[in-house]
């Protein structure tokens, strides 16, 4: 009988043991892990899982903050050259050069409408098939196209039948800025035409009256005349009437009395009489009135019927004339805007459009999109075409667009430099007015949030992922050198048991 039974019995379960701790050093050395489960990790599993669910955290920002840098990306690179449109434009507009091309448009309004289409193109950006400047609603191609938006569709008026209307409108009845210049005797008037208007046509501004020999009457609201005696003006004498314009220019007008015959441009003849030179007065000054009209009052009726048609922001609708009829003897007589309707106004910006409260930050375009880029940290970068300095841009281009001249006319020259000068003071975007670099602007900011997140992330992953390999991971070295040891422990451990297996109280007596 062997008397070793109870020596094996304890040598085999250390050796046990030992096998099972070479087989963990062995699985450590291919995998590099301490253990396959969280329960191997021991006390440390709880930092384990922490770290890594903060790891994981910091991937689905970065994963954020990417695709928000591919959109802002676009966005930098469409409003960098909706920056730069104006410039061009308006470097390409000279309003003393009026030459009619055999189209009847000139180089300037040739180059304002591929600006518009270029305009158009960058409005409309895509990117992961959002449409980057149409607010919430980024699914929805935010401006519609070129021809569209001045032509208008079937029965919906574009650009260009919205300024017509609205020129007949401003100019009224007689083509005098709804203004009526009237003589009888020795007075001569002038009036508001009826039914008065305080949106179409002229306004008086002010006047000031350096007649000699004549006595003045009237206001600004209600109309004025001008009374001649037997004591005729000097010659020299001068009559300033200023007066407002739509878009809120003004008109000035200066009548010179005169004993030369024929008079020079504003100026009139001192007659024989008091009423001849009242005749004399009138006819100058509706002459002075209807040149106005037809220069200074048409183009600030295109650029007004412009505004009124492109503002649409913060839901508004498009402007047009309230008349009973498309008749221009209707027209001429309006008295009011009205909205117009999806059926008949075509509607140029399509994205989301909500009201917007000045006071209110969260009403604000940019935060029409969000994206939350680390714990407590959003960045909103929303943007609408109809913004203040896009609607600007596009409503100065279209406005140009759209203008027709005549060689037979006159007074076109002129009415083409004014709507010329118009557009270019309205492109340079002085005196506080937004343009698409404040858009651009903001954006940067938050592209710039994003980049310095995405640097922020990348550093804490980093520091992370080395805490979890501190817990999780093994120095393969030193489980080598574990593994040597452990060997030879167990290889003097099997020499041990085989000499103990062999041992019996036979062999020993």
């Amino acid at each position: 009988m062997p008397i070793s039974n109870v020596a094996l019995r304890t040598t085999m379960a250390q050796l046990a043991t030992m096998r099972s701790q070479l087989d963990t050093l062995q699985q450590q050395l291919g995998t590099g892990k301490k253990a396959d489960t969280y329960g191997g990790l021991g006390a440390q599993r709880s930092m384990s899982v922490s770290f890594r669910a903060r790891v994981a955290e910091v991937e689905s920002y970065t994963a954020s903050v990417s695709q928000v840098s591919l959109r802002v990306k676009l966005m930098d690179s469409a409003l960098n050259r909706l920056g730069e449109v104006p410039t061009d434009i308006r470097s390409a507009i000279d309003p003393n050069s009026y030459v009619l091309r055999q189209d009847g448009k000139t180089d300037a309004q040739k180059v304002a409408r591929i600006g518009l289409d270029e305009v158009i193109g960058l409005l409309n950006v895509q990117a992961d098939g959002r449409y980057l400047f149409a607010g919430k609603d980024s699914e929805t191609k935010p401006v519609v196209d070129l021809n569209t938006m001045l032509e208008g569709d079937g029965s919906r008026y574009g650009l260009r039948r919205v300024t017509e209307d609205r020129l007949i409108a401003d100019l009224g009845v007689e083509g005098l800025g709804r203004l009526e210049p009237t003589v009888a005797g020795a007075t001569a008037s002038l009036d508001l035409q009826n039914p008065p208007s305080e949106v179409f046509g002229f306004s008086i501004a002010s006047f000031e009256n350096d007649l000699t020999g004549t006595t003045l009457a009237g206001d600004e609201t209600t109309g004025l005349s001008v009374t001649f005696s037997d004591t005729p003006p000097a010659a020299g004498d001068t009559f300033r009437l200023s007066l407002n314009n739509p878009d809120g220019s003004t008109s000035a007008i200066t009548l010179t009395a005169t004993t030369a015959d024929p008079p020079a441009d504003g100026e009139f003849l001192i007659g024989a009489d008091a009423d001849a030179t009242a005749a004399n007065f009138n006819e100058e000054l509706t002459a002075q009135i209807r040149a106005k009209a037809k220069t200074d009052l048409s183009a600030a009726s295109a650029v007004q019927a412009g505004r009124e048609f492109f503002d649409t922001y913060g839901g508004a609708n498009p402007k047009r004339i309230d008349s009973a009829s498309t008749d221009p003897a209707d027209l001429a007589v309006a008295i009011e805007l009205r909205d117009g309707t999806a059926g008949d106004t075509v509607v140029w910006y399509r994205g989301s459009n909500e009201a917007i409260d000045p006071d209110d930050p969260a009403t604000s375009p940019r935060n029409d999109v969000k994206a939350r880029i680390d714990t407590n940290v959003d960045i909103s970068y929303g943007a609408r075409a109809n913004e203040e300095g896009f609607r600007t841009l596009v409503s100065s281009l279209a406005t140009v667009a759209v203008a027709s001249f005549s060689a037979d006319e006159p007074k076109d020259g002129a009415r083409y430099q004014a709507i010329m000068e118009r557009t270019r003071d309205a492109l340079a975007f002085d005196q506080g007015a937004s343009g698409p670099k404040d858009v651009h602007a903001e954006i940067a900011v938050a592209a710039k949030v994003a980049n310095d997140a995405k640097d922020r992330h990348a550093v804490n992953k980093g520091v992370m992922l080395d805490m979890v390999d501190g817990i999780e991971g093994v120095s393969m070295e030193e489980v080598a050198a574990e593994i040597l040891s452990l060997r030879t422990r167990m290889e003097a451990s099997y020499s041990a048991t085989a000499r103990i297996s062999q041992l019996s109280l036979v062999n020993y007596l």
